[in-house]
């Protein structure tokens, strides 16, 4: 479904991944886990056309992405929730949710998908007419996962949804993307919290300094020595 074949992409003179290589097939979980600055985010960043390739080749449904922008890649049902929630902070939870069912083919399944969105996250049903920055950080995190979902994803990435939030907001998050994932919509997530991420998927990539180092199910890679000490804190 979505493959990425040796990807190159650098910042300036920076090379930020290096021969990065990775696939998502329909219906999986896939997890890419990492330590700050090994370039998860920027892999993602990559895949929904934010950044360029300096080398390498990355496909969608069977199609090369290399000149599809940003929006069209949206348009096909590749769906990127970005790391920081991003929600509108003037608008209404209920407007901001209506912003990710612009395009017209999302545009079709939006009183379908707008209750999708109430039915897993109830909390935002009860918040329907509030303005979107007054929400706790944990409220704007489901807003934000509810809003790439009103775009009818057919692939939907998540960039590190678990960050800074406590411990039973977390759970809430991860159960809706198994919720999300068992509904058959694949996820590639990003996540620092790797135990989490992993248990969540079926399959795992680590990322080491921009390069893909390890890869596999995700019950061998929390079994593995290496992934244990260096992200688990266990020996």
């Amino acid at each position: 479904m979505l493959r990425l074949e040796k990807i190159v992409v650098n910042y300036g003179d920076t090379c930020a991944l290096w021969d990065v290589s990775l696939h998502v097939e329909q219906h999986e979980c896939v997890a890419l886990v990492g330590a700050n600055g090994a370039g998860k985010s920027t892999t993602l960043r990559a895949v929904s056309g934010l950044l360029g390739l300096h080398a390498g080749r990355i496909t969608f449904m069977g199609e090369d992405l290399r000149d599809v922008p940003a929006h069209k890649r949206v348009d096909m049902g590749l769906v990127h929730v970005p790391e920081g929630r991003g929600v509108f902070p003037l608008l209404t939870v209920r407007e901001n949710l209506l912003v990710g069912s612009y395009l017209p083919r999302a545009r079709a399944a939006r009183a379908e998908n707008l209750e999708r969105a109430f039915h897993l996250f109830a909390r935002l049903r009860e918040r329907e007419g509030q303005l979107a920055g007054t929400l706790s950080g944990g409220e704007q995190q489901m807003l934000a996962i509810a809003r790439g979902l009103m775009s009818g994803p057919r692939l939907l990435m998540l960039d590190e949804p678990s960050l800074g939030l406590a411990p039973l907001v977390t759970q809430e998050i991860f159960r809706v993307i198994r919720e999300v994932h068992a509904s058959g919509v694949p996820v590639l997530l990003v996540e620092q919290n790797v135990k989490a991420s992993l248990e969540a998927a079926q399959r795992g990539y680590v990322l080491e300094n921009g390069r893909t180092t390890l890869q596999g199910k995700s019950a061998d890679l929390l079994a593995d020595p290496a992934v244990r000490e260096a992200y688990l804190g266990l020996s």
